[in-house]
């Protein structure tokens, strides 16, 4: 294991930097995330506690197990559309639909400033596109 992150309140985690979403309702309530790089890392807590150093993450392999479920066997070299048909709704939209945050956000801007509506337009497009 390289890396993991747990933000509980989202219940997202990160492993090895491919992030999703797992249910960590199970974890104590006053932990906020989990920060580990491989052979160190930390518990953050909501309330007041300090954070806790930790080497391994034996206490939270159950959400590396969960993770490690929604991995997709598309056998030895899928083509692009075998790949793309094994996607969650979600990811389908975030690699061929939206644009980034950033490009999202300057659209709005000059949505704004020139009274267009670009970023409408985008959002109703990708909606269109992939329908729920």
């Amino acid at each position: 294991m390289a890396t993991l992150t747990i933000v509980k309140s989202d219940n997202a985690v990160a492993v090895d930097g491919v992030g999703r979403t797992v249910d960590c309702s199970d974890l104590a309530s006053n932990i906020w995330a989990v920060q580990f790089d491989g052979s160190n890392g930390h518990i953050e807590y909501n309330d007041g506690t300090p954070n806790e150093a930790i080497t391994d993450v034996n206490d939270f392999q159950s959400k590396i197990d969960a993770h490690k479920a929604q991995d997709v066997d598309l056998g030895d070299k899928p083509d692009e559309e075998t790949f793309f048909a094994a996607l969650s709704y979600t990811e389908k939209r975030l690699m061929r639909g939206y644009a980034s945050i950033g490009d999202q956000l300057d659209m709005q801007y000059h949505d704004k400033v020139n009274g267009t509506t670009t970023w409408k337009d985008h959002i109703a497009k990708v909606k269109s596109d992939y329908p729920k």
